[in-house]
């Protein structure tokens, strides 16, 4: 069993998922019929939220534990490594039923939203948001406890969350609100400055660096040590480039790619998110272009997103998108190749290569 192995990894899912159910047929002071209707509701809850992606957070981790052992990993290392895996897959499902309400998405994996599903709802949803997350500590505590970083592991977790929270809250509020509603459009506030700093809080931590800093932990590389600090300082510098870059990928397919390749509806333009792409416009437009964008940005209005779009197509952003990829994976090849233990960079040679060039 390796990194590659789709299946295995996803055999370990089908444990912890039968774990979590157990632990509701086991709750105290509940009728059978209570009991029941919980466990019929989260077997199909957890099923449908957290896999069924592409699966790189969780296969990272076990990639990481794999290039830092230098050699195939023993059976009960790599269920750690994949049962660690799983729990940034929960993560990402935690985050994603919450971000799909926030953002008001119809699709998601080319399928309904969690929360757009007939009987779940809003009310539901933000609920099991919650308990997905919660999920993650309980699965930690059956199977780390004893292990020696399980306190660092659990701080990785609660540090994650929060930064990525941050980001979200930076993200949501591109057009802040006022009185219940959003202010007007301010085009002063999607600076590349701002851009960067909800990237990095909100993709480049749980997206790269958690899975990284995971694999460090399991295998050992206490971050108070001058090793241990190097390693670690190396896996966040790397990952926050590579996650810049794969927002900046995640922007432009959002606005581009077709829904039935990316599995998505994109919402940002409606949204009035601080993308890439109009903080780029911004800095290309005309008085004229600008004025299109203050009419047609933020408002949910097919028309008006179509007119934004060919805006984007009239400036070449999709083009100046090409060349940054190719000017930035120079960047992370030449970084890469500086990080020390050699052995290392595999790892980041493996993110790299999932992301590089993908089409959704």
């Amino acid at each position: 069993m390796t990194s590659t192995d789709k299946d295995a990894f996803l055999a370990v899912y089908k444990e912890i998922e039968t774990d979590l159910i157990s632990d509701i047929q086991n709750l105290p002071a509940l009728s059978d019929n209570v009991k029941q209707q919980l466990i019929n509701y989260y077997s199909v809850c957890i099923p449908y939220t957290v896999p069924g992606g592409k699966m790189t957070r969780g296969l990272t981790v076990i990639k990481g534990v794999e290039v830092l052992k230098q050699r195939k990993l023993t059976d009960k290392e790599y269920k750690d490594a994949a049962i660690l895996g799983w729990q940034v897959e929960w993560l990402q499902a935690f985050f994603l039923v919450a971000d799909d309400i926030m953002d008001a998405s119809i699709t998601r994996r080319g399928a309904p939203c969690w929360y757009k599903k007939p009987n779940v709802t809003q009310d539901n949803a933000i609920n099991d948001a919650l308990i997905l997350e919660n999920m993650i500590y309980q699965t930690l505590r059956r199977h780390f406890k004893k292990h020696p970083s399980y306190v660092q592991i659990l701080e990785l977790f609660i540090d994650t969350t929060f930064q990525t929270e941050v980001g979200q809250h930076i993200d949501t509020n591109g057009t802040p609100y006022a009185d219940g509603k959003r202010a007007p459009l301010d085009l002063s506030r999607f600076t590349l400055d701002r851009y960067q700093g909800c990237v990095r809080y909100k993709t480049c931590y749980y997206s790269f660096y958690l899975s990284c800093a995971l694999a460090l932990a399991y295998c050992g590389y206490d971050p108070e040590t001058t090793e241990g600090k190097a390693l670690y300082q190396n896996a966040e510098d790397i990952c926050m480039i590579l996650g810049e870059y794969f927002q900046i990928q995640d922007d432009v397919l959002d606005a581009f790619a077709p829904p039935e390749v990316l599995g998505k509806i994109g919402t940002d333009i409606e949204d009035a998110k601080c993308s890439w792409l109009v903080c780029k416009a911004l800095e290309l437009v005309t008085e004229e272009q600008k004025e299109i964008l203050m009419t047609n940005y933020g408002k949910h209005d097919a028309e008006g997103v179509k007119k934004v779009k060919e805006l984007y197509r009239e400036l070449k952003l999709e083009e100046l998108f090409q060349t940054y990829e190719e000017e930035q994976k120079r960047v992370c090849d030449d970084l890469i190749a500086k990080i020390e233990p050699e052995n290392f960079q595999d790892l980041f040679k493996f993110l790299l290569g999932k992301i590089y060039k993908r089409q959704k």
